[in-house]
C-alpha cells in the first residue's frame, strides 16, 4: 500500500521535533523515527488501529511515545492525515 502524509501531518511531525529537540534532540529523533516505523507499519496493515468518531479516520498510538497518528485509506493509498499528542482532545472534524 502506498504510504502519504497531508500536509497538515508534515507540519505536525516538524512541530512535534522542533518542541522535543529544544529540550532533548536524541529523544526528538528517536520520537520521530518512532512515528514513522508506525506509519510504515500501518502502510503494510492497513486495518491497524480503531475508528474515530470521524467517518473512514482511524487512530494508532505510536508504540513507547504519547502519540497518535490519524489516517484513511482510499483505495491503495494510506494517508497520514493528523499526528498529535495523546493526552490532547480527541480529533473532530472541523480539524481535518
Amino acid at each position: 500500500m502506498r504510504l502519504r502524509y497531508a500536509p497538515r501531518a508534515h507540519s505536525d511531525i516538524a512541530d512535534i521535533y522542533d518542541y522535543i529537540s529544544k529540550h532533548n534532540p536524541r529523544a526528538a529523533t528517536a520520537i520521530i523515527r518512532a512515528i514513522g516505523a508506525t506509519a510504515n507499519l500501518l502502510a503494510r496493515y492497513p486495518g491497524l488501529g480503531r475508528d474515530t468518531d470521524i467517518a473512514g479516520i482511524r487512530v494508532l498510538a505510536v508504540a513507547r511515545y504519547p502519540y497518535l497518528i490519524y489516517h484513511t485509506v482510499v483505495g491503495d493509498e494510506l494517508t497520514i492525515v493528523h499526528v498529535r499528542h495523546g493526552s490532547r482532545a480527541a480529533l473532530t472534524k472541523e480539524e481535518i
